[in-house]
Order: structure tokens, then C-alpha cells, then sequence
């Protein structure tokens, strides 16, 4: 079994993938207002159907098709030619409107007439006789039945006659319901392909639209999540964050500020404390030395020494929790590996365990913190001796990509490996002297640095490989 730290650490009980699809499908912003911006335009497509139906169901043909042929008659007044006495000879009409009008020769027909009614010009065959009383040379548009059907004629006067003349445009209702069906029965297909390709216009424009829109905010959001302990003084940019979202922004930055305080206020209070401890320490150590030696004397200054351990480890502790103590620079790591082997030297010929290096890429440089890559490999490397046996080798390997420290020792339960790097834990089974803050320094060392620490039980042993993810 293997455990590893990453940097930054991934987030634990994570939904299952199947939530997660189903929240990014209903909780997205620009899914759900690109949903509703498709939905009016399917309601209003509805609506304007259900319009034109109406219209249809509730109002005759007439009504409509009195405007149609009303233009039709103006258009075709102004074609009429004259001969040289001034008399009506001829109506062009162009060749498609002429095959449409034979087509329903029986229900529509055109006629020139003077002041008295007298037909001076026809189209062949006239549908019906048009009756010429009262008032018909002003009135635009009348009605009258025939043979038992009803007709409607569109009265226009011809401009530049000499005298009198006006067009008259015969048609039957049934013509005038034909009429409006054809012109108008493909308006819901019109409407229909319309709405498809304003709504593939729409989804399009609007999928761009909502993207550089959130586009601010989802930069935003992985800003705050790269947000930790160790670089709390970092703010969210408030540059094309929309005004909408700002005091949100804002809200959040104040947090962050709150926060930061809390966390300073605490870890000055850590190093503030440690300090304090560590000089009372010092000097009570100093006052046994100067007793006379007693059987309880040796105790006494190994535990004295226990607990100034201890509150160095705290202060290095606190100091690697914060991402400002760092001096990141290219450093030399055979020169650093070279430092801690032999700073350990003579803990480890005191236990008899034997230090071996291997580099394989000598005169490496890698970019890290000089002190806290020492303090990292130094904890490492005493967790190592503190496990290995008489006689056993600790062997520091490193390359291009990695760093690792192995040992010969009973090596760590695969149980407790998950745990190893929580501050102040140790093994039930654990003899070794050791408050449980070397680990948990190395974890935010290597979290500063943007590496990866994986934990390995060998046989025997265990092997602790620092990954270089940036180097």
C-alpha cells in the first residue's frame, strides 16, 4: 500500500461521478437561463400559431384578402396602355401571374370600364357581369352574388385617362378563401423553420455570450480554490468581475482578510509560546548540570531535552505553515543532501546504522527553499534512523524527478499509513522518542514546494520518495 500528499491535496469524500454530471447539467447559471431563453422562444412560437389559428377560425377570408387584391388592382391601373384616341387596349400582366390567374379562370377575372359601366376592356372569359349601381365608382371594394355565389369587386380608377376609366378585379369568396390559405397556410412552416434557425442563432450567440460572461467568475472560483494556509494573503481580482458578483467578491476578500488575522494571530501566538518555553528550557537544563549528579539526573535532562525538541519542532512547524518564509531559489541538491548526511552523521554512528548516498544526477539544481528542503531531508532521514536497526544502511536516492529516503526497518502497518502525516500522531506500537512533528513539517514543506510525498511499506522497511513536480 502506497499513501501519498499532493499539492495542492485532493478533496476528500468527493460525490460520485454521476452526481457531479447531474449537478453540472441542473445547478449550471448558463445552462438553466439558455434553457429559458429556449423556452420563450418556443412559447412564443406557440403563441403566434395559436394566433393565426384563431385568426383563421374566427374571421372570413375577405378580411384578408381585401388588402391583397386592393394592391393587386392598384398595381394593375397603372399598367393599363392606351391607344393613340385615348381608349384602353391592353393590361400587361406578367407571364406567372397570367398562368395563375387561368388556373382560376372560373373564379377571378379583370375588366375596364368607363363612368356608365360600359366594358371597354376584359380579360377572356369574364367571370360574371358586375353590376354597376349607386355609388360602385367610389366605393373600393363590394360585394354581390351571382348564380347563387358570392363575388367581390376591387373598384380602382386608371390614372392619366382621358377620361373615366377604372379597372375592376372580379373574384369569388371561394377565390379569395384559396387565396388567403395559400399565402397565408405557410406561415406556421415559415414560422416553424424560423424559430429552428433562430434558436440554433440564439443557442450559439448565447453559448458564446454566457461564456466570456462566467468566464471572470470561473477564474474567479479557481482562484479561491487555490487558495490555502500557506498563501492566505491572496485576494480575488475584481478586474471584468461583473458588478453583479463584486460584493460577493468583495464579501469573500474581507474572509480571507478576517481569516488571515486569525491565522497570523495563532501562529504568532505558536511562535510567541515557543520562544517563551524555549529559554526557560535552556536554563533549567543548565541549573541540573550545575546540581550534583543524582540516579534521576540523566532522566531528568533526557526529558528536558524531549521537550526542547519539541518546541523547535513547533516553531519549524509554524514556519513551514506559512508560504511567505520562503526564499525560493535555485539550489544546489547534492550540496543540501551533503549538509543533513553529515549534520546526521553522528546520530547515526550512535546507533550503529550505516548512511548511504546515491545522486544520480550530480550538480542538479532544483528551485525550493534552501532551509526548508534541509529541514524536509533531515526529518526524513531521522525518521529513518529512529526505525532502522543495528547495522541496517538508510539509503537517500535522488534523480532528475524525485528524492527518496528508504530504511531496513519493521517498516509502517498499512493501516497507519493514511495517518503518518497528521500533526502529533504516532503508532500505538511506536517506542521511539518523537512527538509526531517531523511528518506533518515535511507535509507542509512539500505543499509549499508544489511537490508530491508518497509513503510506501517495503520489504523490509519503508520508502518515503519526494516527487520534484516542479523542478
Amino acid at each position: 500500500m502506497t499513501i501519498s500528499l499532493d499539492a495542492p491535496q485532493a478533496h476528500v469524500n468527493e460525490p460520485p461521478l454521476s452526481v457531479m454530471r447531474q449537478r453540472s447539467l441542473f445547478d449550471s447559471l448558463s445552462s438553466r437561463l439558455l434553457a429559458t431563453c429556449l423556452l420563450a422562444l418556443a412559447l412564443s412560437l406557440a403563441v403566434v400559431l395559436t394566433g393565426i389559428e384563431y385568426v383563421f377560425a374566427h374571421y372570413s377570408a375577405e378580411v384578408f384578402a381585401s388588402e391583397l387584391i386592393g394592391e393587386a388592382a392598384h398595381r394593375l391601373a397603372k399598367s393599363v396602355q392606351f391607344d393613340a384616341q385615348g381608349r384602353p387596349v391592353s393590361v400587361p400582366i406578367s407571364p406567372k401571374i397570367e398562368q395563375f390567374r387561368a388556373a382560376f379562370a372560373e373564379q377571378t377575372g379583370y375588366q375596364v370600364v368607363d363612368e356608365f359601366g360600359d366594358v371597354a376592356l376584359a380579360s377572356m372569359p369574364m367571370i360574371v357581369s358586375v353590376p354597376h349601381e349607386g355609388d360602385w365608382m367610389t366605393t373600393q371594394r363590394s360585394r354581390f352574388e351571382s348564380a347563387g355565389k358570392v363575388f367581390y369587386v376591387e373598384t380602382v380608377p386608371i390614372p392619366g385617362a382621358r377620361r373615366p376609366y377604372f379597372l375592376q378585379v372580379v373574384t369569388s369568396e371561394v377565390f379569395d378563401t384559396a387565396l388567403i390559405r395559400l399565402r397565408l397556410g405557410t406561415v406556421p412552416k415559415v414560422i416553424g423553420i424560423s424559430f429552428l434557425v433562430a434558436a440554433l442563432i440564439f443557442g450559439v450567440t448565447m453559448l458564446v455570450t454566457l461564456r466570456r460572461l462566467v468566464k471572470p467568475i470561473r477564474e474567479a472560483s479557481q482562484a479561491a480554490a487555490g487558495i490555502t494556509p500557506q498563501n492566505l494573503t491572496a485576494r480575488l481580482s475584481l478586474q471584468s468581475i461583473p458588478s453583479e458578483m463584486r460584493p460577493l467578491v468583495d464579501s469573500f476578500n474581507d474572509a480571507l482578510g478576517r481569516l488571515e488575522e486569525g491565522y497570523l494571530a495563532q501562529q504568532t501566538f505558536l511562535a510567541a509560546a515557543a520562544h517563551e518555553l524555549q529559554t526557560p528550557l535552556t536554563l533549567i537544563r543548565g541549573q541540573i548540570e550545575m546540581q550534583p549528579v543524582s540516579p534521576d539526573t540523566h532522566q531528568i535532562l533526557h526529558d528536558v531535552d524531549t521537550m526542547s525538541r519539541q518546541v523547535r519542532q513547533l516553531l519549524h512547524l509554524m514556519e513551514a505553515s506559512v508560504l511567505q518564509n520562503y526564499e525560493f531559489s535555485q539550489v544546489d541538491l547534492e550540496h543540501v543532501v551533503c549538509d543533513v548526511t553529515s549534520h546526521l552523521a553522528r546520530s547515526a554512528a550512535a546507533r550503529g546504522v550505516t548512511m548511504e548516498t546515491s545522486l544520480r544526477a550530480p550538480g542538479m539544481q532544483i528551485r525550493a527553499d534552501e532551509g526548508g528542503l534541509f529541514i524536509l531531508l533531515k526529518n526524513l532521514l531521522e525518521n529513518a534512523l529512529a526505525f532502522a536497526p543495528r547495522g541496517s544502511t538508510v539509503v537517500i536516492m535522488a534523480d532528475t524527478s524525485s528524492i527518496s529516503v528508504s530504511d531496513e526497518g519493521p517498516g509502517i502497518d498499512e493501516a497507519h499509513l493514511p495517518f503518518i502525516f497528521s500533526r502529533f500522531w504516532r503508532s500505538p506500537n511506536n517506542k521511539t522518542e518523537g512527538s509526531g512533528l517531523g511528518l506533518a513539517i515535511c507535509k507542509e514543506i512539500v505543499l509549499a514546494h508544489g511537490w508530491k510525498l508518497a509513503a510506501e511499506r517495503t520489504q523490509p522497511g519503508t520508502l518515503f520518495t519526494i516527487h520534484l513536480l516542479r523542478s
